[in-house]
């Protein structure tokens, strides 16, 4: 089995975010998958197994499984391109738990479409303010169970630290904080529309580097307040990261960013075959 692993939403080692993506030749269980996203320590671990004439695609946190993943899928592509299996300018779908994930290379860069999902407004809750430190303008739950606030744009988003106990007792597997980019942006080269935090300690991560799911979540908002079909956004963690989100096909929004390839090579430990029924699932 080859494993590889991957920097998504980057063109730089060491920043972006890293996901762990794996070549399985045939069904495995998912005590074994779990298990393996453990020890690769990463935000996410992506399954890759083709059956049947599909290629299925499954992610996988340090503690539990998930049904969307952006970064992933666009380190999946990476790798199925270093690999040989991705061709400049070919299309694949990746079948997941959250439908088929069309993606390709794009020149440098590569492309994936991911469900949009669907954002409701919610009311004013007086211990977000208080756990983000700032008055919250608008805030919303989501189909994904992420809890998205969005903040003044003078809001110092890059230096907020949260208290992480508190965060877990909040009813959502994570939580978006947004803002619109400062409008003191002239002279930047290729300034974002908007910047994003994401932080998700239920599901294993403190804060998530960079969240291709939030972003496509989010997406038409952004497209909508600033009446622009394509937005650039960047995610204020650590490692940073940026991305670009246009309309894709239905209900979908087509990502593309980067990816640096790390390391590739084999995966020498057996894992339990198994779990067929999980897999089939996923196909169309």
């Amino acid at each position: 089995m080859r494993i590889a692993q991957v920097d998504a939403f980057t063109a730089q080692p060491f920043q972006g975010n890293g996901a762990a993506v794996v070549l399985l030749s045939a069904p495995v269980a998912g005590q074994s998958l779990q298990a393996l996203a453990t020890e690769c320590a990463q935000s996410e671990t992506a399954f890759l197994l083709p059956l049947q004439g599909q290629w299925l695609l499954r992610w996988f946190t340090p503690t539990l499984e998930v049904d969307l993943c952006g970064h992933g899928t666009l380190a999946a592509a990476r790798a199925l391109a270093h690999w040989g299996v991705l061709s400049p300018g070919q299309r694949m779908d990746l079948h997941s738990r959250s439908g088929p994930l069309p993606v390709e290379q794009r020149g440098a860069g590569l492309r994936v479409q991911l469900p949009t999902g669907q954002l409701h407004q919610a009311p004013p809750d007086p211990g977000l303010d208080q756990l983000l430190g700032t008055p919250v303008q608008q805030r919303w739950t989501s189909s994904l169970r992420y809890e998205i606030a969005l903040v003044d744009a003078t809001f110092p988003l890059a230096t907020l630290a949260l208290d992480q106990n508190q965060l877990r007792q909040r009813p959502c597997l994570g939580l978006a904080v947004m803002q619109a980019s400062p409008t003191n942006t002239a002279g930047l080269e290729d300034p974002p529309d908007y910047a994003l935090r994401f932080f998700a300690p239920r599901a294993g991560i403190p804060e998530d580097p960079v969240t291709g799911s939030a972003h496509a979540l989010v997406a038409p908002y952004w497209w909508s307040r600033t009446g622009h079909d394509l937005v650039k956004a960047q995610q204020l963690s650590p490692r940073g990261g940026r991305l670009r989100l246009f309309q894709g096909s239905g209900n979908q929004v087509a990502l593309e960013g980067e990816a640096a390839l790390v390391w590739s090579g084999e995966l020498l430990t057996n894992l339990e075959p198994g779990g067929q029924q999980d897999w089939e699932a996923l196909r169309p």
